[in-house]
């Protein structure tokens, strides 16, 4: 008996849902085990091999150079060829990446690795889960997003305790092996039975029949010349930036701040698991939150939980309320993974969204390719993370504007079908 007929899982289960928990097990193994829990390996590192903060954070220069250039590539390789074969050939690049780094010695090997690591994260955790989600549903769209890319959020809390324990028995260069094995000893399995969108198995999106749909869907939305010259795009190219500065200005120095300020190893891995709850419960009840009041108001919310979370983090000094704090400031891994891709499909739609989202995510490595940077040189320079910290907190406002612009803007954009025009926006 086939295990897939009519486009369900034994006949039962539509495949929208096989292809959620693929992407649950991509962003655990990806995003969360791989690049979340990256700044567990700077202290040892620097530790071992006498690298400056600053030197170590070239590492994430890298990344976002690599995401930077090869992220539109991966969208028109993602949105032209077979996701299965696309996936499979990163996950192998990916993971061979890391595992390479328990052999450095070099700075500068660090930074190809980042490069790789960028490059080929791209068509892993950057644009597959986004794209397929937003395929294959209609119905709840919001919270199944959020469910996935809380799953991030989930590996980062677990794995930063393993890792930090693989760290202190044998040593961050075995830990580095195990992190590259177990990406790829998931992810590839997942990658081969991916599917980029439901017409490709002859049937319609979960939820489509009760959105009021007949038959199969059309792709409706912006194209692409029309969107990359509008001011839509490019306020959400500078919200993106700033979401990624954010990001990789504290998420990669947490753990050296926190012992900075007198804390021990085992508690920086705690804060750092502190700040994925907070990630997961965000996305969890942001996704949610999108279904309900829309993700223009949502993605506020967020913004204003994300600068309350930066000043606690520096004010603080009680371990309890330093971890309050951090599980605040979880909140703005969900600006990249949720809030930007239905930003995106809510302004533009879903008939070019793969490309568009590619284009918008180089801002992404644009502004985060320079941020862990400048924090660490603040920090090599004056002996503290707070300034930069505190000026981060900052950008949140401007995020926000960015957001009401795009909204603004839109009325001047006309959605199409793949043949003329459809509707405005």
């Amino acid at each position: 008996m086939a295990l897939v007929r009519n486009g369900k899982l034994f006949g039962r289960i539509h495949y929208a849902f096989v292809i959620m928990v693929c992407c649950c097990f991509v962003q655990a193994f990806g995003m969360g085990l791989i690049l979340n829990c990256g700044s567990l390996f700077y202290v040892p590192v620097c530790e071992d091999l006498g690298f400056l903060r600053s030197e170590i954070s070239t590492y994430m220069t890298g990344y976002f150079i690599g995401t930077t250039l090869i992220t539109p590539v991966a969208g028109k390789l993602l949105s032209k060829y077979d996701t299965r074969a696309v996936m499979s050939v990163a996950i192998v690049v990916l993971s061979g990446a890391v595992m390479a780094m328990s052999t450095y010695h070099e700075i500068w090997q660090w930074q190809v690795s980042g490069f790789l690591v960028g490059a080929a994260g791209a068509g892993i955790f950057v644009l597959p889960s986004a794209s397929l989600i937003g395929n294959w549903f209609v119905k709840r769209r919001g919270f199944v997003y959020g469910i996935v890319m809380a799953c991030s959020g989930i590996s980062a809390a677990v794995f930063s305790q393993v890792i930090n324990f693989i760290i202190q028995t044998a040593g961050w260069r075995w830990a580095y092996v195990f992190v590259g094995a177990a990406a790829l000893v998931v992810i590839l399995p997942c990658s081969l039975i991916m599917r980029k969108k439901p017409t490709d198995l002859g049937i319609a999106p979960y939820g489509f029949a009760e959105s009021g749909g007949g038959g199969l869907p059309v792709m409706r939305g912006v194209s692409v010349k029309v969107a990359v010259v509008s001011l839509a795009f490019w306020c959400l190219f500078v919200f993106a930036g700033i979401a990624s500065f954010i990001h990789g200005g504290i998420e990669q120095h947490m753990p050296g701040y926190v012992e900075s300020i007198g804390f021990t190893a085992s508690f920086a891995a705690l804060v750092v698991s502190a700040e994925s709850v907070g990630s997961v419960l965000d996305k969890l009840v942001m996704g949610w939150l999108n279904d309900k009041i829309g993700v223009r108001r949502t993605t506020i919310i967020e913004l204003v939980l994300i600068a309350v979370g930066i000043v606690g983090f520096v004010v603080f000094r009680n371990p309890v309320l330093l971890v309050l704090s951090t599980v605040l400031f979880g909140v703005q891994d969900s600006l990249m993974s949720v809030s930007l891709p239905l930003l995106i499909r809510d302004i533009f739609g879903s008939r070019n969204y793969t490309q568009i989202h590619a284009w918008i995510r180089t801002g992404v490595g644009l502004f985060g390719s320079f941020s862990g940077v400048l924090v660490g040189a603040v920090y090599d320079t004056s002996g503290t993370f707070v300034p930069a910290f505190l000026g981060l907190a900052v950008t949140c406002l401007v995020a926000a504007g960015c957001v009401a612009l795009a909204y603004r803007s839109r009325r001047k954009l006309v959605w199409e079908t793949e043949d003329a025009v459809a509707s405005a926006g």
